[in-house]
């Protein structure tokens, strides 16, 4: 499939929210002061999935500017990213979380890029202070059997440069594309992986993630996750059922394949000894998805054009 060149005279801010109240009444306003800077066109579209708090009134009385739309049932990340990006009618779809708070310089800076046909998306300097991580710039590696992206220092310095994938938390990509690969993938709900697999996916089409640095936001990260145990436990298995998803469905080098393969096949067979029951809760939870993943492989096969060697060879520090 040949796109066009993008036009990159509008952006459509889509921010995702569940009982993000607070969250809103601290980042929100950055996101407008972004705005104002900016001088093509814009939009800010706020979905609420289906929030307890009083996140939908606030945006009403303290931000009528935005665009609100409500789930009418709670979705998790990826449905709730998609139904914003769908109403979005601007050529650049920029995914902002609520927990990130950014730079006057934002949309100018990302929206510069888009003049590059070849373009999927692209990311800011995203420093998390208290873990001293700039989550803009993801160096790939391959290590038993998975594909890892690792974060920088926050005080490492590089130049604009290949990303593996663009973080979701705050991601400029193009909308063209971003539907044309059909938007975050749904079998990841409620969230994870969902930003490394839309990713992959374009760089298998030969469109690229890259990093710039003269943009800067700060990610208060998992502030939306919360601290219960019963949901940390849970995260875990889907950490791991969508790490399961995300490879089945993007390996294509064999070699890349059979040592996944091999991998997976030792840690079920000794997981049991150490009682790591998560690995195969999360194992088996992503096996139910196995026809839907050979349905996307095939739909996505036409349209490749890199190997899982090339995508990993461009984008890590080698």
């Amino acid at each position: 499939m040949e796109l066009a060149s993008q036009n990159c005279n509008g952006i459509s801010i889509v921010i995702p929210n569940y009982n993000g109240e607070q969250l809103l009444r601290d980042n929100l306003p950055s996101v407008f002061a972004a705005v104002e800077q900016w001088k093509g066109s814009s939009e800010v579209i706020i979905v609420d999935d289906c929030s307890a708090d009083e996140s939908c009134k606030l945006v009403r009385e303290m931000f009528p500017s935005a665009k609100l739309l409500i789930n009418p049932v709670n979705s998790g990340f990826s449905k709730t990213c998609n139904a914003g990006m769908a109403i979005a009618q601007f050529p650049i779809l920029l995914c902002i979380n609520t927990d990130v708070k950014v730079g006057a310089n934002l949309l100018t800076t990302l929206a510069s890029h888009f003049v590059d046909p070849e373009l999927f998306a692209v990311t800011p300097r995203i420093f998390v202070e208290r873990e001293g991580k700039n989550q803009g710039a993801v160096i790939s590696a391959y290590r038993r059997g998975f594909i890892r992206g690792g974060f920088i220092r926050m005080d490492e310095e590089l130049p604009v440069r290949e990303n593996l994938y663009a973080i979701g938390a705050c991601v400029a990509y193009s909308a063209q594309k971003y539907r044309a690969l059909g938007g975050y993938c749904e079998m990841y709900s409620p969230f994870l992986f969902e930003d490394a697999d839309i990713s992959y996916r374009a760089w298998k089409r030969g469109w690229k993630s890259i990093y710039d640095p003269s943009a800067t936001v700060w990610h208060y990260s998992n502030a939306t996750l919360g601290k219960d145990k019963a949901k940390l436990r849970r995260n875990h298995v889907i950490y791991y059922r969508n790490r399961f998803l995300f490879h089945w469905i993007n390996l294509t080098d064999p070699a890349f394949i059979l040592r996944n393969f091999l991998i997976i096949l030792f840690r079920l067979t000794v997981s049991f000894l150490w009682l790591n029951f998560t690995y195969y809760k999360a194992f088996w939870e992503a096996a139910h998805y196995w026809k839907d993943i050979q349905l996307l492989r095939r739909a996505e096969r036409p349209y490749r054009k890199l190997g899982d060697a090339e995508i990993l060879r461009r984008t890590s520090l080698q």
